[in-house]
């Protein structure tokens, strides 16, 4: 890894071959070409199927990837390759030869098969960063178990303590579990590749999103091997705090989340603007460690939600957005949806998103390196996420391989990507 030229982020001069799908593992890879990494997508032929996939609303030609694709994947190389054949898996080994990190989401049986272990990969490169995500981790008899992030969100809790009190489990409305998995392989790559500066040699790395469910709700468990309670379902309040904490709508539809009002002050103002000032004698919240859950019995809570309730109905959104506004010592925010959250003043103010070019669409917005360092603060995804295959020939003329082979690995592309359309659309 050469890094005497930091311009373009602190992994600059980092080479990493992404041969992931979906979420889990694709997250990670733009991650680490947003800290300045040179990412190449491995491919099939045919392209993953998240090239494809439309979700609603998105009705645009075939030409254009679907947006998973793009958020998931900018800023990558693409090089397509079949690796069941003997070029296909020649220039892969290559490639590999060459570069620091190796991530993957493909399941343990399919890279054995494939001669894609870390056992194998160690071989042709002792100092490679091996890193690999899976479901339900490495071991045990699930660790080769199928995985989609509603599945992790199930298994790991989450869904248990999402939704109405009376209704049933449901899990939330992202995909928590896949970026989070991402993240914590992330974590661990970078780890990995900070031991082998200081001893030369690299290593295997595994996470799961299972693992990265459990770590989400770090507290939320230890709480419960504690106590044995278990945390149920609160609808618009959060099961661990017990406390007006929690989201409330206006009488005109729009819904704020109130956290905590931090000074005595502030509350009694709140509870008088909602016409509630008999709750501010109340001692059950007179203090700011009551009204954060800091005491934790619970005492009146539903009592307490139930005021609040009607205390928001009696004023509109904008009515209580310039009252939060007077009054700082409140932590809230309004509820906003993505639509309003693409535009929002803080988020461009940070440069949390970004525009990029997309081929075949035009411009789009997509979520930028939301982790900035002062002096090594990276480029962030300002290159197109690739077409099928866009890299194939750079790259193995790169790698020493003829014009010939080029060819070769190249004539399969478009009558694959066929077969895969016909295949996401019937």
């Amino acid at each position: 890894m050469n890094t005497s030229n930091l311009a373009h982020g602190p992994f600059t001069g980092l080479k990493v071959v992404d041969m992931t799908v979906a979420i889990q593992g694709p997250h990670a890879g733009a991650f680490l070409g947003d800290m300045g990494a040179e990412v190449v997508k491995v491919e099939p032929p045919g392209g993953e199927l998240n090239r494809y996939a439309r979700g609603p609303g998105f009705d645009f030609d075939m030409e254009v990837m679907g947006s998973q694709q793009i958020a998931m994947n900018r800023g990558k190389k693409s090089i397509a390759l079949d690796v069941h054949t003997r070029l296909g898996m020649s220039v892969l080994q290559e490639l590999i030869k060459d570069s620091d990190v190796f991530i993957t989401n493909y399941r343990a049986e399919a890279l054995d098969r494939m001669e894609l272990s870390y056992a194998d990969l160690s071989q042709i490169n002792p100092r490679l960063v091996y890193g690999r995500v899976s479901g339900f981790g490495p071991k045990g008899e699930d660790a080769g178990k199928a995985m989609l992030d509603g599945a992790a969100q199930a298994r790991g809790g989450l869904a248990a303590v999402s939704g109405p009190a009376d209704g049933p489990p449901m899990p939330p409305g992202a995909t928590i579990a896949d970026h989070s998995g991402a993240m914590q392989l992330c974590l661990g790559v970078i780890t990995a590749l900070f031991v082998r500066e200081r001893t030369g040699k690299g290593q295997e790395v595994n996470t799961s999103a299972l693992g990265a469910m459990m770590w989400l709700q770090s507290w939320e468990l230890t709480h419960t091997a504690m106590t044995g309670a278990d945390l149920s379902r609160d609808g618009q309040h959060n099961p661990s705090i017990a406390s007006p904490y929690g989201v409330y709508q206006a009488s005109d539809g729009g819904s704020f989340l109130l956290a905590v009002a931090m000074s005595d002050e502030s509350w009694d103002e709140f509870l008088v603007f909602g016409g509630k000032a008999h709750i501010a004698v109340d001692s059950r919240w007179d203090t700011a460690a009551k009204r954060i859950g800091i005491r934790g019995d619970g005492d009146g809570v539903p009592e307490v939600r139930a005021e609040m309730r009607e205390a928001f109905s009696s004023h509109t959104t904008a009515e209580w957005e310039e009252f939060f506004r007077e009054h700082p010592e409140i932590i809230y925010e309004r509820v906003q949806d993505y639509r309003e959250l693409l535009i929002d003043p803080q988020a461009i103010a940070n440069s949390y998103l970004v525009d990029i070019p997309v081929p075949n669409f035009g411009t789009t917005k997509v979520v930028s390196n939301v982790v900035h360092f002062s002096e090594t603060p990276g480029a962030g995804p300002q290159l197109p996420p690739p077409c099928l295959g866009e890299h194939t020939s750079e790259i193995m003329l790169g790698l020493g391989f003829s014009e010939q082979e080029v060819g070769e690995g190249l004539a399969p592309i478009d009558s694959a990507a066929a077969e895969v359309i016909d295949l996401v659309i019937p």
